[in-house]
């Protein structure tokens, strides 16, 4: 019931978002019919006395010189004519790099009106002559492309008419950096107030964009922070940052007010990875959402291209960067088919989120399609990909709390599942017997099962405990056990081990790699516990006692339904317990027996020595003491003297006294 309330105050809050974006769009002059026409006409001239005081979109046939600059209109030689919005790409006897003069009179003006005109995106040099006179540039056109300084930007300048209504229109334009020269974007004249009202209405409409874009991927890169394994949100957060910057690089330019002195080819750039950039975040994106239906390897293969391009617009001149952009716009077209289908499929297979990713997806690829075909010159218009964005935005933050609900659900069930595992753990202990015995979860196991097998015995205990605890509290005395566990339990998984039980402060661990495994687990223990010492600040150290035995174990469950404990049992537990307790009296840190010492691989790779051979309760054994943690002027000593130890040692037990 909350998630169904979460997901309906989220869309509520989207609709307010988006209310708030058309509201703005909708305020713009341009879009209201009472101020916006659309005029078109032809043979160069063009008649606004219909709409002289509001704005007008202008599609005409401008008259046309190639290879000339011509400051006023009537200076151009009738007979070429060229479509603008449009570029010299189609018409005869023109070259991709050259420099150009088109011409427009506008007729129909009032005389004590003050007007402006507005050009979107040329390429890639322009200069604005209105009534003989230089108006306005953009980068400095010329002939040839040491002369050019292209530049990005749009147009915006007044004019007043003559004294006969008119107004002559000459844009000088030269391109020598980009794919062809022209405009590719809307041109409107009219009302100079209204004009600057439009242009503030979309610089207003593509902050609150780039905004809400930028934040909700904070927000996504928040979530990434706290659940660092759902990679979806840090790309899809990326995905955000790529379109909030694209939506300040092109149409009003944006970026330019942010920072005007930023270099033309730094712009230029900056502009042209946010596709490849985009493409890549968003199937990146989507492979993580879908992992089950999309392969990373795959998508790695199919993001080549993207990978490829971003190379060629970091290093390459920008010429190079223009004329390979139609390919990938072709290839995007190909990335956005294969990506529907995989979310189409995903809704097929009824996968969490799938239908708001659609949704949101069918509103993005329109709005990248439109752009790609503007930027294709297919039609003329202005870029709604950040528009459309916003929208597959919030489509996917629903999908978001979508799969939070249905994870919420998971999490109740697996709460479920856990009381019974739980009720089981406490009726076992501990968890590694499950391997021995064969059985993946502790539900399965049954009273009185058991496994037998050869494994090594290590039985620990901390020297004078009792003495130790007599001057600690009883909270004390548990924190120090806490820590002293805490130190010896990563070295006794380390090794393979597995402790079978606890007895205040002694624990009994068995390793089934063999005596090496048990050794070598012993002495890093004696090494932990001499750095412990060492670091304590205050107390007394301690010493612990390592007995370590080998042979065939019985490893079993005991107890009833309500409650069953895992042990071991065997004449070789037994005489561990008992080596360990020994090395008291020998003053020794770990005493094996000769089972161990033939388990070992290479025995003279250790500091060993004899020391006993006792008989406890389960059998007689040889005792060798393992100094390798001793202080190293004793372990040298130890060494020096131990060939007269082993010789005494084995003299007395074959009763060679006086030897």
């Amino acid at each position: 019931m909350k998630s169904i309330k979460t997901i309906i105050a989220s869309i509520l809050l989207f609709c307010f978002l988006l209310f708030c974006i058309a509201s703005l769009m909708l305020s713009n002059p341009l879009y209201n019919k009472r101020y916006s026409k659309n005029i078109e006409s032809k043979n160069a001239w063009v008649d606004l006395s219909t709409n002289a005081k509001g704005i007008n979109q202008i599609r005409s046939a401008w008259s046309f010189a190639w290879k000339e600059f011509i400051p006023k209109a009537e200076h151009i030689p009738t007979g070429s004519y060229a479509d603008l919005p449009g570029t010299w790409k189609n018409i005869p006897g023109t070259s991709r790099f050259g420099w150009a003069s088109w011409g427009l009179t506008v007729t129909g003006l009032e005389q004590n009106r003050m007007y402006a005109i507005r050009i979107g995106q040329t390429h890639s040099a322009c200069k604005i002559f209105i009534n003989g006179e230089e108006s306005y540039s953009i980068g400095v056109p010329g002939t040839s492309i040491e002369e050019e300084k292209p530049e990005w930007g749009s147009v915006l300048c007044r004019f007043t008419s003559t004294e006969f209504g008119t107004a002559s229109i000459v844009l000088q334009i030269s391109n020598f950096h980009d794919r062809t020269g022209g405009i590719t974007s809307s041109i409107v004249i009219g009302d100079a107030e209204l004009l600057y009202r439009m242009e503030d209405n979309q610089r207003l409409v593509e902050g609150l964009i780039f905004g809400i874009l930028v934040i909700m991927g904070a927000f996504f890169c928040a979530l990434y922070a706290f659940r660092a394994q759902e990679s979806q949100f840090i790309w899809f957060a990326l995905l955000c940052f790529v379109a909030g910057l694209r939506s300040l690089c092109y149409d009003g330019f944006t970026l330019l007010y942010i920072i005007p002195s930023l270099p033309w080819t730094v712009f230029f750039r900056l502009g042209y990875l946010t596709f490849p950039l985009a493409i890549v975040t968003f199937l990146l994106f989507l492979q993580n959402v879908f992992p089950e239906l999309i392969s990373l390897k795959r998508t790695h293969f199919l993001l080549i291209p993207s990978y490829l391009y971003l190379f060629i617009i970091a290093v390459f001149p920008e010429i190079i960067i223009t004329l390979l952009l139609s390919s990938i716009q072709i290839y995007s077209l190909f990335i956005a088919v294969y990506g529907l289908s995989i979310i189409i499929l995903a809704c097929k297979k009824s996968l969490t989120g799938s239908w708001w990713l659609l949704i949101g997806f069918v509103f993005a690829i329109f709005s990248f399609i439109y752009d790609v075909f503007v930027s294709l010159l297919f039609i003329s218009g202005i870029s709604i990909s950040s528009i459309g964005m916003n929208v597959c935005l919030f489509c996917i933050a629903l999908m978001v709390i979508e799969r939070y609900a249905n994870s919420f659900k998971l999490a109740r069930s697996l709460r479920r599942d856990l009381l019974i595992i739980n009720q089981s753990l406490k009726r076992f202990v501990p968890l590694e017997v499950l391997a021995f015995l064969k059985k993946d979860s502790v539900v399965d196991v049954e009273p009185g099962q058991f496994v037998e097998q050869v494994m090594t015995i290590l039985s620990a205990d901390i020297r004078s405990f009792s003495q130790i605890a007599e001057k600690m509290t009883g909270d004390e005395v548990f924190v120090f056990l806490n820590e002293y566990f805490e130190l010896l339990l990563p070295i006794i998984h380390k090794h393979g081990g597995f402790i079978v039980k606890y007895s205040g402060e002694g624990i009994l661990v068995v390793f089934s790699s063999g005596g090496e495994a048990a050794l070598n687990c012993a002495v890093q223990m004696q090494s932990a516990i001499g750095s412990w010492n060492r670091t304590k600040r205050s107390g007394n150290p301690i010493s612990v006692g390592i007995g370590i035995d080998l042979g065939k174990i019985s490893l079993a469950t005991v107890g009833d339904e309500t409650r069953l404990g895992g042990t071991v049992f065997s004449k070789y537990v037994k005489s561990a317990l008992q080596f360990e307790a020994q090395t008291k009296r020998y003053n020794a840190n770990i005493l094996i027996n000769e089972n161990v010492v033939f388990a070992l691989p290479d025995p003279h790779a250790w500091f060993m020595r004899p020391v006993d051979r006792i008989v406890t309760d389960s059998y007689a054994s040889f005792l060798f003491e393992v100094y390798n943690n001793d202080p190293e002027e004793l372990r040298e000593l130890k060494w020096k003297t131990q060939s007269d130890l082993e010789k005494g040692v084995y003299a007395w037990h074959a009763k060679q006294y006086e030897e």
